[in-house]
């Protein structure tokens, strides 16, 4: 791996440092070159290093290419829907621009590196959901409403330590843009329509 990722194998990392690791490897997944569940460990390892040379296992497997930003966008959706769920790897900042469309974003079971995570809009006519880990924060006051709506019920606003904080900003006419934590599993209760079924032996007595 190039010097430009790990400088000094015994230099002290910084916050910054550790996001740009984390980014090369999030270019790592798109390029097909590791898979999520390695993407995973090695996140978590790098996440945690303490020097330049702790990461140093973790990336030198990968060639020396420039790292990618974890900017992803824009992305435009036009009467269509654009929907991103299960396990997938999370940029720092999704700009995303619809018309007449439908957006999901499902980050209950995604990988996310960054602390914060921003979403910018341009919505028209559509709606927008957001699906957040529980104990997430969202932050829906940078949004420009024109027609439209935005609600968080029961997901504060505060950032809350260890929690990952999304930040929602842009504008919106004529649209929707909720988020929510899932939906927590139905329980289902069968009934016997006629009532408690007697044994035909004691009837008999």
């Amino acid at each position: 791996m190039g010097n430009d990722l790990v400088p000094n194998a015994k230099m002290l990392m910084a916050d910054a440092d550790r996001e740009r690791v984390v980014a090369r490897l999030h270019a790592a997944v798109a390029e097909g070159r590791i898979t999520l569940t390695e993407f995973e460990e090695r996140m978590a390892a790098v996440l945690a290093a303490r020097t330049f040379g702790e990461v140093t296992p973790y990336v030198a497997d990968l060639p020396p290419v420039p790292v990618v930003s974890s900017r992803q966008g824009p992305i435009t959706v036009r009467g269509a829907s654009l929907r991103r769920e299960g396990r997938w790897p999370v940029p720092a900042l999704m700009q995303i621009e619809a018309h007449g469309s439908g957006v999901r974003l499902d980050y209950s079971q995604a990988v996310i590196a960054s602390p914060v995570v921003e979403v910018e809009v341009k919505l028209h006519g559509s709606g927008t959901k957001l699906i957040l880990p529980e104990g997430c924060t969202v932050d829906l006051t940078g949004l420009s409403l024109h027609g439209a709506s935005a609600r968080a019920r029961g997901i504060s606003s505060e950032p809350v330590p260890g929690r990952t904080h999304f930040v929602v900003h842009g504008v919106a006419h004529g649209s929707g843009v909720k988020a929510s934590y899932p939906r927590p599993p139905r329980r289902w209760h069968w009934y016997w329509p006629f009532g408690r079924r007697r044994n035909p032996e004691l009837t008999a007595r």
